[in-house]
């Protein structure tokens, strides 16, 4: 009987088939690769096993969520409800920069600059897009998995396709952080900025290898079902732009490599192929439809070859509780901190700015935070961190790498403007700021413009401690500018206002505090010798001004010029005195607001500024507030309406035409709005009502450029006049 037995086990072993092993391979495609969810649901649905996923780009985020336990419910809702435009971002997080970078964006308008690297070479980015966001967000969403380093080791073996900048090498990743594997592997050469792993620097495995099938095989697949969501490139392609020319050069690469994967598949494999006509790989917006593109792909391919992999309940029930499994992670108490820091800035700032705590667990979402924070100065490449035990003690190491820009930036900006009735001015404006001068971030900032206004400044900036809340900032400038004064104030039978030439020479000290990123407050004083210049009164005399004044200002708009949300605000205050030595005497206040409201592609803005100078024993140069031009009561001319005080008050509204999507203002936002606009400027011994106050509208066209802002518009006012304004850069 037993060796009946014996018998009948080895017969039975002998005929008993083995199931194959099924490896998914997903393909790179961008947005397109949401498809890939799609199908992921229909296999389930239809009890279909996976045993092994290999992914590039797309399909590397889709397949490393899938293998490391996530279902594909979970995936589709982190697609369809991130707003992706959060994390593929061209800029830093405006409203967490600190007020020091946007005192620098005030004055150069665009996005034109180089860089100075921390061997003082001139440098242009790596990338458009910055990594730091995107990063942090594939941490967020992988921190389950995050102590698991081998890839094997999750429900279904993993692979993600990268490839070697530096030689097009294809690169696959099988082990360390999976968040990092997925950012190689989806980093779009040109657009995302490399990250290195493991001393290689890696870009998009889609430039190598789109369809990884060769992969899969060599980790011992049966049958492959690949998805393939790459695009077609377009042979009648209309060349007109940078954005324009890397699309096409990445989707040539990565179609030419996804056909040659694609003919190396055997008659047992499976190629679906979504229909996505009319989605590009940026339709990050579009989640929904292309996620049921895939559905409808593998449900009418499923009577095919796919209905024979099909298992029973039982079988499959076994399969998931073997493959579905999410693992968890706990957190570790920290027992100290290292910081690695080779950048200008002490290791003491860093510190000072994290929350967490030697002794406490570690609360890794509040640890990305901070490190975001720190990101969105402007000094790092890249903030990194990890826990290392090391003697049965917990280090947290933060590891820091200088910015491509670190040791300088050289920027320059290009204004110009035209009424279309003989008015018309020029800028041209080019700074270099020296970073890192010491520990605590000190830089010296150099500026100079030629154009309607002339200037040339140096300002040092130095902190006092190691957040930079308190600073001191001395400066010395040279300028010429143009500025207009009402002639009714002096000669009482002339009206209209006078060019008056200002050519002033002096140095400056100020004091501050930066309360948060987004607050300053401000105390200086200055030593200036003027000359003045009136033409038509041959008036060329001497002054010597001694001005001291105290500010706050407010700042978190995310964007400075198209603003959606933030609040932008400043109260300034000045006075001269003769008890100072100056030549004027006056005292002066100022205040400016700005608040945004968005809802979808529509955008109100309330704007409203006050100027007041309520004792004034001088010429008006000393005192004087302009209006006219562009949104300061567009129908008149600009600064033909000066005087001594000033109030005006504007709701813009603003429709966007064209969305700049990831790429921000390197694909240029259109819009196209109105305004209305109330206020006045006025002298002495007169009292200002809404009736007698002087009203304009205005119709624009504008974009958000590499330039800064441009503008196409018509003002008119109440009483019948009106203007036309072009506008490219800053408005003078």
């Amino acid at each position: 009987m037993k060796i009946f037995l014996i018998f009948v086990l080895v017969i039975t072993s002998l005929v008993a088939k083995e199931r194959p092993k099924i490896a998914l391979v997903l393909s790179g495609g961008g947005a397109r690769g949401g498809a890939h969810v799609g199908v992921l649901k229909v296999l389930e649905e239809k009890k279909i096993p996976i045993d092994l996923i290999v992914g590039t780009s797309m399909g590397a985020l889709v397949g490393g969520l899938y293998a490391s336990g996530k279902t594909p419910q979970e995936i589709d809702i982190l697609l369809t409800t991130t707003d992706w435009k959060k994390y593929i971002r061209t800029d830093f997080n405006r409203a967490d920069t600190p007020m020091r970078k946007k005192e620098i964006e005030y004055m150069y308008q665009g996005r034109l600059g180089l860089g100075v690297n921390a061997e003082d070479e001139v440098v242009l980015p790596t990338g458009v897009l910055r990594r730091q966001p995107m990063l942090f967000k594939f941490l967020n969403e992988t921190q389950y998995a995050e102590n698991i380093k081998n890839f094997d080791d999750f429900g279904i073996p993993f692979r993600a396709v990268a490839t070697n900048i530096k030689n097009g090498e294809r690169v696959i990743l099988k082990s360390g952080s999976l968040a990092k594997a997925i950012y190689a592997s989806a980093s779009i050469p040109g657009g995302f900025q490399p990250i290195n792993i493991d001393g290689v620097d890696l870009v998009d495995g889609g430039v190598s290898d789109n369809i990884p099938i060769s992969v899969a095989k060599e980790m011992g697949a049966d049958i492959i079902i690949a998805v393939d969501v790459s695009e077609n490139f377009d042979e009648d392609l209309d060349v007109n732009s940078y954005l324009v020319v890397m699309g096409q050069l990445v989707n040539i690469l990565m179609r030419k490599n996804a056909n040659k994967s694609i003919a190396k598949l055997e008659k047992n494999d499976i190629l679906l192929t979504p229909d996505l006509k009319g989605f590009s790989g940026l339709d990050a917006d579009k989640y929904v439809e292309i996620i049921q593109k895939g559905v409808d792909i593998a449900r009418a391919s499923y009577e095919g070859k796919l209905k024979q992999l099909s298992l029973s309940d039982r079988e499959y029930a076994k399969y998931q509780k073997k493959h579905r499994v999410l693992s968890v992670q706990y957190p570790p108490v920290i027992d100290e901190i290292k910081i690695d820091n080779p950048t200008y800035l002490g290791n003491k700032s860093i510190l000072d700015r994290l929350h967490i705590c030697v002794g406490k667990k570690l609360d890794e979402k509040q640890l990305r935070a901070d490190l975001l924070h720190l990101y969105n100065m402007m000094i790092f490449d890249s903030i990194d961190y990890k826990v290392q035990n090391i003697d049965g003690k917990n280090i947290l190491v933060i590891t820091t790498k200088p910015s491509w820009d670190n040791h300088g930036e050289i920027r320059f900006s290009l204004g110009i403007e035209d009424d279309f009735k003989g008015h018309s001015a020029y800028s041209i404006k080019l700074g270099y700021t020296m970073f890192g001068i010491n520990k605590y971030g000190g830089e010296w900032k150099n500026d100079f413009e030629i154009g309607r206004n002339k200037l040339a400044k140096t300002e040092f900036f130095q902190p006092l401690d190691s957040m930079q809340r308190y600073y001191l900032k001395p400066s010395a400038l040279y300028e010429e500018r143009l500025d207009y004064f009402p002639i009714k104030n002096y000669v009482s039978n002339l009206s209209g206002n006078r060019e008056l030439e200002l050519q002033r020479y002096g140095a400056s000290m100020a004091c501050g505090m930066h309360v948060t990123t987004n607050y300053e407050f401000e105390v200086g004083i200055s030593t200036y010798s003027d000359n003045v210049k009136i033409d038509s009164f041959n008036i060329d005399r001497d002054f010597d001004a001694r001005p001291i004044y105290i500010s706050f200002k407010a700042d978190d708009l995310d964007n400075l010029n198209f603003p959606n949300t933030g609040l932008k605000s400043k109260i300034i205050w000045t006075k001269e005195m003769k008890d100072f030595g100056s030549d004027y005497d006056y005292e002066q206040i100022y205040m400016e607001l700005e608040k945004p409201l968005s809802f979808s592609t529509h955008n109100f803005t309330l704007y409203a500024k006050y100027g007041n100078t309520y004792k004034n024993n001088a010429m008006a140069m000393a005192g004087t507030f302009m209006l006219g031009g562009l949104f300061n009561l567009s129908g008149y001319a600009p600064y033909s309406l000066s005087n001594e005080n000033m109030i005006l008050g504007v709701l813009k509204y603003r429709y966007q035409l064209k969305d700049g999507g990831f790429f921000g203002t390197l694909n240029a936002p259109v819009y196209a709005g109105f305004s209305m606009e109330v206020g006045d400027a006025w002298g002495k011994n007169y009292t200002l009502t809404y009736d007698k106050a002087r009203k304009s509208a205005t119709l624009y066209l504008a974009a958000d450029t590499l330039l800064g802002p441009f503008y196409l518009a018509y003002g008119a006012t109440a009483d019948g006049e009106q203007s036309a304004y072009l506008y490219l850069g800053e408005k003078f």
